[in-house]
């Protein structure tokens, strides 16, 4: 108990006594569980330990260390509990220094990579001579490269500060004494693989042998599967392997084609041939293997006798990494727990000291007999270390729970959250639970859930709308004369109780009723009032508000149809005016046909040959027809161009641009008026209104 860290408030002082003297102490912490448990302790002083729960203890202070044995070695050490004062105060030095070596951070005694049973092994294989395993060698390399690191930051640690060695005594001289075979972790690592089998490079007959075995396993694929094929009639043969022979298995009820030896089936389903032209392959692997095995232990074997140089240090070595893992878990546990080192002091010299005469005042113990083997321990401010260990893990769970309550009511809501709660704060005093209620919603108000819906009883929740715009009010609707609710929700209107009402209408005693209500009191009964005026109002404007929006409607579907109509008469605007110039182009096709048509006989009269005399009137007439003649091409050529003009003539649309002859400008057309033959134009700031011969498009 003294070895590891005592729990208290400051430094208990501790008066240490002398034990029963059993045996002596067990020097190494690295003693099976079988060695310890051969001491002989009295029944009376086990079922005392058993009472206090030491065996608890012992196991709870055992799981802080790293390795198997090291959990071993540290309920071994803590069960004997027979140290002497001296013993006591090196165990508490051991301790205070991994606490050191944990707070220096490089120096920590983490020992969770190493297998030691595997050490432990490989040390008494080599005693024997016999080959080490793969995974052995590897554990061996393991604890001395973790010595070798150990040692290598202690060093570094003195060598900025030399205080360090001092502080860590007295675990720094057994550090500084490691002997660490540098060559052995070579030469292990470059012979055994990660996984712990050896390297094909560990020597060249190796090498070639297992080339030799992938070899012959290719050999034997292949002509497995040949003789699978060439067997079409057996569709569910597959090659197998019996104690390393390469076989193939069929279903119980299908013959094979070709000849083989019949081999017993573990499962008893099926049956497995191995072919007779499989059965040379099939001996020479297994005589290549057995090659292969009698290399791998060659190798194994010199790793041995490489060990075997340094066994008894490796051993010294493995020990030693036990030893500091005991001493690290009784840091650990001290550490994780809040313990505290004591003071340990004999009073009196060798003479005995008690709890009555401490506390009698009596600092000068009269002095004993060095004979006397019973000692009394006197620890103040001392707690049991599974009573706090039980307090400890009490206040986890309880702010565990507290941290998932927290989570539960905000972590666990977010902007997609819908929170329902129904009544609220109800189940206890209706002042408290309308202040949880309010802070609950706050919470979620605050969080920024979604949508918070919670139904209450109390009033003060439903004051929250007037202090806060995050909340809104809202009711069902209840119908007084059926005494039903109607389903239909209010909103903005606080709910009422009516659990006076429902009871007078049920029944209850006009008596009861009427003291239920001068008990509910006048300013409630006003309140409610008050709600009913609110829910009547409700009522009526949610009535005008059906009616506003059964008029908008109406008001959008008039506006609908109107664009319709208006949409049509546009069309049908476009249709007689795209109409009207049809006809118009028609009539000027015409017109000009007509024209050509009286230019073409005029031309033809005009060619035909004159009488050889004429009289001197008949002359002039002929003059003056010509000359008519001639006026009257000139008129027709001018209503030609004039209705050529008229036809490439296209109208502007709205929106165009156009030139103003008069103004010399362009201008923007704002209306067209085909019928009268004029347009309306923007020149600047300026609106014209314009005959269709004043523009050019």
């Amino acid at each position: 108990m003294l070895s590891c860290a005592t729990f208290g408030v400051g430094n208990p002082i501790v008066s240490l006594s002398k034990f029963s003297n059993r045996a002596n102490f067990l020097k190494r912490s690295s003693i099976s569980s079988a060695n310890y448990q051969s001491h002989k302790i009295s029944q009376a002083h086990y079922d005392s330990l058993r009472v206090l729960e030491w065996d608890k203890l012992c196991d709870s202070v055992a799981s802080f260390a790293r390795t198997s044995l090291g959990r071993e070695a540290t309920k071994a050490q803590l069960w004997y509990l027979n140290q002497t004062y001296e013993e006591s105060l090196r165990l508490l030095d051991e301790t205070n220094a991994a606490v050191e070596m944990r707070k220096h951070g490089a120096c920590s005694l983490d020992f969770s990579g190493l297998n030691v049973v595997l050490v432990q092994s490989a040390i008494q294989h080599a005693r024997r001579s016999s080959p080490l395993d793969g995974n052995e060698a590897l554990a061996v390399a393991a604890l001395l490269q973790c010595a070798e690191v150990l040692q290598s930051n202690l060093k570094v640690a003195i060598k900025e500060d030399a205080d360090w060695y001092t502080r860590f005594m007295p675990l720094s001289p057994v550090i500084m004494g490691f002997v660490i075979n540098r060559s052995l972790v070579k030469q292990i690592q470059q012979v055994i693989d990660e996984d712990g089998s050896v390297k094909d490079s560990a020597s060249p007959t190796l090498k070639r042998l297992r080339n030799q075995v992938r070899t012959l396993e290719g050999k034997i694929n292949q002509l497995m599967n040949s003789l699978i094929r060439d067997d079409s009639e057996t569709p569910s043969l597959e090659v197998s392997t019996v104690d390393g022979r390469w076989c193939i298995k069929s279903s119980a009820s299908e013959l094979t084609s070709f000849k083989g030896l019949l081999l017993p089936s573990s499962s008893g389903i099926g049956s497995i041939v191995e072919p007779l032209s499989a059965i040379p392959l099939n001996d020479e692997l297994q005589r290549t293997r057995a090659l292969v095995s009698e290399a791998e232990a060659e190798v194994l074997l010199m790793l041995t006798e490489k060990m075997q140089m340094d066994l008894d240090k490796i051993e010294q070595l493995s020990n030693s990494i036990i030893q500091l893992d005991v001493v690290n878990a009784r840091a650990t546990y001290g550490l994780a727990f809040g313990g505290t080192c004591p003071n340990l002091f004999l009073p009196g010299g060798l003479g005995s000291f008690t709890s009555d005469t401490y506390l009698s005042g009596n600092r000068h113990p009269q002095q004993s007999d060095p004979s006397k083997n019973e000692w009394v321990l006197y620890m103040p401010k001392a707690y049991h270390p599974l009573l706090l260990h039980q307090h400890r893990q009490n206040l986890q769970t309880a702010r565990k729970d507290l941290k998932i309550a927290t989570m539960d009511i905000q972590s666990q809501s977010t902007s997609h959250s819908l929170v329902l709660l129904d009544e609220v704060g109800a189940g206890t005093n209706p002042h408290e639970g309308a202040a949880l209620g309010m802070s609950l919603l706050e919470s979620f108000a605050e969080t920024g859930a979604l949508l918070t819906i919670a139904t209450t009883h109390h009033g003060e929740l439903k004051t929250l709308k007037y202090s806060n715009n995050a909340f809104e009010n809202a009711c069902m609707e209840f119908d007084d004369v059926k005494l039903k609710p109607t389903y239909r929700i209010l909103w903005g209107v606080p709910g009422r109780s009516n659990a006076i009402n429902i009871a007078e209408r049920l029944g209850l005693p006009g008596k009861v009723v009427d003291n239920a209500r001068e008990l509910y009191g006048a300013a409630s009964a006003g309140i409610d009032e008050v709600i009913i005026d609110m829910e009547r109002l409700k009522q009526g404007f949610q009535k005008l508000l059906y009616e506003g929006q059964h008029h908008l409607m109406l008001s959008r579907e008039s506006y609908e149809k109107l664009l319709v109509a208006k949409r049509k008469t546009m069309e049908h605007s476009n249709d007689q005016r795209l109409r009207k110039m049809r006809e118009i182009s028609e009539a000027a096709a015409m017109a000009r046909s007509i024209l050509h048509k009286k230019v073409r006989q005029h031309r033809a009269s005009l060619v035909q040959p004159l009488q050889p005399t004429l009289t001197h009137k008949s002359q002039h007439k002929l003059e003056t027809n010509s000359q008519r003649t001639t006026d009257d091409k000139h008129q027709m050529e001018r209503s030609a161009s004039f209705l050529s003009s008229s036809e490439k003539f296209e109208l502007p649309k709205v929106g165009n641009v156009v030139f103003v002859s008069s103004l010399g400008k362009k201008a923007t057309v704002l209306k067209v008026e085909p019928s009268k033959e004029e347009i309306v134009v923007q020149a600047g700031n300026m609106k014209l209104k314009l005959k269709l011969d004043d523009i050019k498009t």
